[in-house]
């Protein structure tokens, strides 16, 4: 494909739906991120095409990551590279360095250091409880160390109060074209409003988006298996801390109380912290997160037979005992 023609292409998508149509159109991607390559004077590598991911995702040779964004991720694009630039070398885990930015054709892009090491993802459920442990208090005080950092500097438009009102509005329909099971629909309204005094501060954290399996690497060390890199900030945002905590509830705690106990003690929790009414604020962030499919996010072997409401819910994910 010629540069034209890429060109040509780029400029008839419009929508998400035109870009998935074309997402799996690799001479069209590879075009693309032969022109970023060109003009970046750097030297010919090995592309590789990632299948994951929400936008274009290329391993550029050995060392380097090419991320390419539709224009309407835009809001996507400045918050990874701005997130990028905010937690380099800041962090016990190392997360990508920022190398390059642009755009063709109206197509932002980033070029990064690669990572290395094993996503977590598809690994943890053969780990021993004692490495869970492990890397359970490593993400615990990793998340914590993103949440202490300074953001007086960092420029990501975000209000928070403002994406909580709308999602407390949205959150009873979002959950039924979800399919939630039935049984828990009609609580909905009466519970997040039982919780809404706790969902909104005055003292916003960096938000990554989503600490899951997905975004993190791991590397084996004398037989264990430890957290090597974090990365994936297009979801970032300013708010409410404890919103950081639901992905690694969900995903990878599954409600294993003591696993749940080493990861909140190890981002700062003292024991007298885990209380009910801690259960129902996290409880209430899972059905208020902007990406909440319940159904599907929550890693509890048929957890639906397990819940006649949404307080069973809470004590099920999150109760302390």
């Amino acid at each position: 494909m010629t540069i034209i023609n890429l060109v040509d292409t780029l400029s008839t998508i419009k929508t998400f739906e035109d870009f998935e149509k074309v997402k799996q159109d690799i001479s069209l991607w590879e075009t693309m991120a032969n022109e970023i390559i060109l003009h970046h004077k750097l030297s010919i590598e090995t592309l590789q095409l990632c299948e994951e991911g929400t936008n274009i995702v290329f391993y550029y040779g050995d060392n380097l990551i090419i991320k390419i964004f539709p224009p309407f991720h835009f809001d996507q694009f400045n918050s990874e590279r701005l997130v990028l630039k905010h937690l380099q070398e800041k962090l016990s885990a190392p997360t990508p360095e920022l190398k390059y930015q642009g755009e063709v054709a109206g197509w932002p892009y980033l070029i990064m250091t690669r990572l290395h090491g094993t996503i977590l993802e598809g690994r943890w459920e053969k780990l021993t409880h004692d490495n869970k442990l492990i890397i359970i208090q490593e993400l615990g005080q990793l998340i914590r160390e993103v949440h202490e950092l300074p953001i007086s500097d960092l420029n990501i438009d975000c209000s928070w109060q403002d994406f909580i009102n709308k999602q407390i509005i949205n959150c009873a329909a979002q959950h039924e074209n979800m399919r939630l099971a039935k049984i828990l629909l009609p609580e909905i309204p009466a519970y997040i409003e039982a919780a809404k005094n706790t969902l909104y501060t005055n003292t916003p954290v960096l938000l990554t988006g989503e600490y899951t399996p997905m975004n993190f690497l791991v590397t084996q060390t004398d037989g264990r298996w430890h957290i090597s890199g974090l990365f994936d900030f297009g979801d970032a945002m300013l708010g409410l801390a404890q919103y950081d905590l639901l992905g690694p509830g969900a995903f990878l705690i599954q409600g294993d109380k003591e696993l749940m106990k080493a990861f909140l003690m190890a981002y700062g929790y003292k024991s007298n912290e885990l209380t009910a009414t801690l259960s129902q604020h996290l409880t209430a962030l899972d059905l208020l997160h902007q990406y909440s499919d319940l159904d599907k996010q929550i890693r509890i072997n048929n957890w639906q037979s397990k819940v006649n409401g949404l307080k069973d819910l809470e004590n099920l994910l999150w109760g302390f005992n």
